[in-house]
């Protein structure tokens, strides 16, 4: 899938991006999309502040729930929820969950940096967290991009997890 289609996948389209390097850059995402809700377990809110803004996305757009085991301090134009413990699938669950109802059909949910979940939960708790998380963001026709390093997952849990998603974007992004 090219960064194009991506762009113009339809409401209720949940594609995995399955990175091959840690770049930090961010997942290629539409610059006219009129609400994205970010979970991150790879940034602070001010350097996907930069991300966002390098790549064209207006941070007023942009809500973000930092997954940290750090307290953050930002002040600045995205909006961001209290962060929630990396362990914690319960509670990013429930903060994802209160925090979709304020999207509508056709915005963005972008999950940023899930392998590092790994390291905190089990492959299993994982995926169903990602069924629960896929199913809820089809229901409301919310376009997902759900990113992983790949070389962090085995054949089988990728395959496992690919069953989740509509269509899937290797990409190789730049530093």
């Amino acid at each position: 899938m090219s960064d194009a289609a991506r762009a113009d996948a339809e409401p209720g389209a949940q594609l995995l991006v399955s990175r091959s390097n840690q770049s930090a850059a961010i997942a290629p995402l539409p610059t006219d999309a009129d609400r994205i809700l970010v979970a991150t377990y790879r940034d602070t809110p001010n350097r996907l502040e930069r991300r966002l803004s390098d790549h064209g996305i207006d941070p007023r757009t942009v809500t973000v729930i930092p997954v940290s085991g750090t307290d953050l301090d930002y002040a600045g134009p995205l909006t961001v929820t209290d962060r929630v413990a990396p362990s914690d699938l319960t509670g990013l669950g429930i903060r994802l969950s209160n925090t979709i109802d304020d999207l509508h059909a056709g915005d963005w949910l972008y999950v940023r940096g899930l392998s590092a979940a790994l390291m905190y939960v089990t492959s299993d708790r994982l995926y169903r967290f990602l069924d629960f998380l896929t199913r809820a963001a089809r229901e409301r026709d919310l376009r997902g991009a759900y990113e992983f390093y790949r070389p962090a997952l085995s054949d089988t849990v990728h395959a496992r997890f690919r069953t989740l998603f509509d269509d899937e974007l290797a990409t190789t992004l730049a530093p």
